[in-house]
């Protein structure tokens, strides 16, 4: 299998978000615990989100997998019916995430979005700070990293890309979050920048149902593809 076949586009992409709406319960397609069941209704009712999850293969396009994180680091999986979603919205800007991070994390975080959108390739997060931002609840830790998303569309935005982020790592000498998180390739499914970075001869890509490890010249070559058309 080539990477371009991992499924990736979905209308429901990973890193998005949902909100349930009243009654969807009724929507369940797979079983949760009464504790479960009352904990997502409570978060339900405070009117806070779940994230988009992998989808599992078998799944129908009428089914959507959704994930509850805990400030305490529990989680609880979530599939339903699509019809039980009321309303959706995609991954959180890092810009617009900066008053989430701690005080001495917000300089750097906000030059790095600057450049990165200069680049034409916005910093996009997911994870602790992406959760702490969407709810108000205290989920970033001292020790946390932060998750970054970024979707270039062409091969000299992803090459100018992992350049920058090289240089902010190089730079930062340990000091500050731990940079981490994702590059989206032009389907959707998803690499490790850190990975992607050191030219491995094969990546772990994380498609919208499935993950398997791929050619990384196949891999680079969809943003060639990308930015030939």
């Amino acid at each position: 299998m080539r990477p371009e076949d991992t499924p990736g586009e979905t209308s429901w992409p990973r890193h998005h978000w949902a909100l349930l709406g009243e009654g969807w319960a009724d929507g369940l397609r797979s079983p949760l615990t009464d504790a479960e069941r009352a904990e997502v209704e409570d978060w339900c009712g405070r009117g806070l989100p779940l994230v988009v999850a992998r989808r599992r293969p078998g799944d129908g396009a009428d089914e959507v997998r959704l994930g509850l994180a805990t400030p305490d680091k529990r989680r609880i999986a979530v599939h339903v019916a699509a019809d039980a979603v009321a309303g959706r919205m995609g991954p959180v800007p890092l810009a617009e995430a900066l008053d989430a991070a701690p005080a001495e994390w917000r300089a750097p975080l906000a030059e790095l979005a600057r450049r990165s959108a200069a680049l034409g390739v916005p910093a996009a997060v997911y994870g602790s700070l992406a959760w702490q931002h969407r709810t108000g609840l205290g989920y970033v830790r001292a020790e946390s990293d932060v998750d970054l998303l970024f979707a270039p569309r062409c091969r000299t935005g992803l090459d100018r890309l992992l350049g920058l982020l090289a240089e902010v790592d190089d730079a930062s000498h340990g000091a500050g979050p731990r940079l981490d998180g994702e590059i989206l390739l032009p389907g959707g499914a998803g690499v490790a920048w850190r990975e992607l970075a050191g030219r491995p001869a094969r990546l772990l890509v994380k498609g919208a149902a499935e993950v398997g490890l791929y050619d990384t010249a196949a891999v680079l070559a969809l943003f060639a593809n990308v930015e030939a058309a």
